[in-house]
């Protein structure tokens, strides 16, 4: 069973526009390349502002949709960076997409109980950030919960029923970083209990963006937009009279826009679960979980995380939705935050 869609969590403002004055649909209509706004195919556009050509890029990738935009004098620099972003996204989707069989990632589940796997350094960098972030929020966001994503439909698990008491107790016994093994010298990464399973979907996307945001930067790329299934990242300013990349945060029940970011060599993402859900005996189950009681998570309607990077916006705004304020001062980089109900 695949997970539902609804309304994005976040959309990229046009300039001048007041807050809370749009519908989503009246956005969508504004920004004609909006990524997921309708697209199926990759995309390529192009349009000059005051001082630099303006090109934008967006396709499908890691399971969700990306945009890229890249502001430069010389459309050569803006191209040679939009080539070289999505080279470095699609790096990261071989590293560690749960999407494809081939993956690093789905290469350690496969071997799970089994063995080490030899990985990238990438992937244990970010396996190393999740288990420590793991050990800080008690295992309410972890690595691991794969099983229970299964457990509860999502990525095509064909479930259709509310998992028993004995089915979590069983997902539950396989989750948890104490399975996790990792070695760096070696290079190898190993998941000691057969059944055990990870999913960076707190944090994978962010860390594209991240690596998007470096290879643009590495061609002299100095006003630019990165969204990875709407973890957006802004470097430098859209113009030089703007206070950054206003990006909205749209409330879940009136598809109005709640609240303003301008980012400015900054990162947003925000958590809700009013964005991918299945249905299990009727019952609407959202997507974030809560990995160390293994049952959906719905104690606020969403959270948005304003931090230096994306990585630290994705998991951040995950750890803010599943475990609120108090779980800041656990969140690397942060700059702000807005929750909603």
């Amino acid at each position: 069973m695949d997970a539902k869609r609804n309304a994005r969590a976040l959309i990229l403002l046009p300039k001048d526009t007041p807050t809370g004055t749009l519908s989503r649909r009246r956005f969508l209509l504004s920004l004609g390349l909006l990524a997921g706004a309708g697209l199926t195919a990759p995309s390529l556009s192009r349009h000059f502002t005051r001082a630099n050509e303006r090109i934008e890029s967006s396709r499908s990738v890691l399971g969700t949709w990306a945009r890229i935009v890249a502001q430069h004098p010389d459309s050569r620099v803006a191209d040679r960076a939009i080539s070289r972003a999505w080279a470095a996204i699609a790096q990261v989707d071989a590293q560690m997409s749960i999407h494809r069989a081939d993956s690093e990632l789905s290469r350690v589940n496969a071997a799970a109980g089994e063995g080490a796997v030899k990985v990238s350094d990438d992937l244990i960098e970010v396996l190393e950030r999740s288990r420590a972030r793991a050990a800080v929020c008690g295992g309410v966001l972890d690595p691991t919960v794969l099983p229970l994503m299964r457990l509860y439909g999502f990525y095509r698990s064909g479930r259709s029923h509310l998992p028993t008491d004995r089915e979590l107790r069983a997902a539950l016994d396989v989750t948890g970083v104490r399975h996790l093994q990792i070695d760096r010298a070696a290079g190898t990464v190993a998941l000691t209990r057969a059944g055990a399973a990870l999913d960076l979907g707190s944090i994978g996307k962010g860390w594209a963006v991240d690596r998007a945001v470096a290879a643009m930067r590495a061609e002299g790329v100095e006003s630019g937009l990165v969204d990875v299934g709407r973890n957006v990242y802004g470097i430098g300013r859209p113009s030089d009279d703007s206070d950054g990349w206003a990006v909205g945060v749209l409330h879940p029940v009136t598809g109005q826009v709640d609240h303003v970011f301008h980012l400015r060599d900054s990162a947003v993402a925000t958590s809700g679960n009013y964005e991918q859900w299945t249905t299990l005996d009727g019952v609407r189950v959202g997507h974030l979980l809560d990995a160390k009681l293994g049952r959906p998570a719905n104690p606020r309607s969403s959270a948005s995380v304003l931090a230096r990077t994306g990585t630290d916006s994705d998991a951040g705004s995950s750890l803010a939705f599943l475990a609120g304020a108090p779980a800041e001062q656990a969140i690397t980089n942060l700059l702000a935050t807005h929750y909603i109900g």
